[in-house]
């Protein structure tokens, strides 16, 4: 938890000194793009859309319009979150994927499903991450350039 806490508060004071955050073995995950923010988000929307197992669940503006935060979440890992306790359901298996540009470079971060074992070591939760990682990483191939 420690940790986890520490990352976030490293990587607001990154994001507010114009950085990029998202260094290996942290559970930020960003990538460039070459398709602007707007296309990425069309993309990751149309693709949840057309399929049962996804629910796009938001997209909102922040930071001034700056940033399009969208959650998705992939239905199949919820008997895992629910096996796991429903303390831990405010966690559900979803995606915060945040999309902007910084320095005229398009850019996607989200977080790691693994931080769900960071808040919570439930071995349950660790089965969801197991399933969750390779149809997020699905999702983004097919979605993002």
């Amino acid at each position: 938890m420690k940790r986890f806490l520490g990352m976030i508060a490293a990587g607001a004071l990154a994001l507010s000194a114009g950085q990029a955050v998202g260094q290996e073995g942290d559970l930020f995950v960003v990538r460039d793009l070459t398709q602007s923010p707007d296309e990425a988000v069309a993309a990751i929307r149309d693709y949840a859309e057309a399929r049962d197992e996804w629910l796009y669940m938001a997209e909102f503006g922040l930071a001034g319009g700056k940033v399009t935060a969208v959650k998705i979440c992939y239905a199949p890992l919820g008997p895992d979150i629910v096996a796991a306790g429903l303390h831990v359901m405010a966690m559900m298996p979803c995606g915060h994927l945040a999309f902007y540009e910084e320095d005229g470079q398009s850019r996607m971060s989200r977080l790691d499903l693994d931080f769900m074992t960071e808040l919570n070591p439930d071995p349950n939760l660790a089965e969801a991450v197991k399933k969750g990682k390779p149809a997020f990483a699905e999702l983004l191939e097919a979605t993002l350039q």
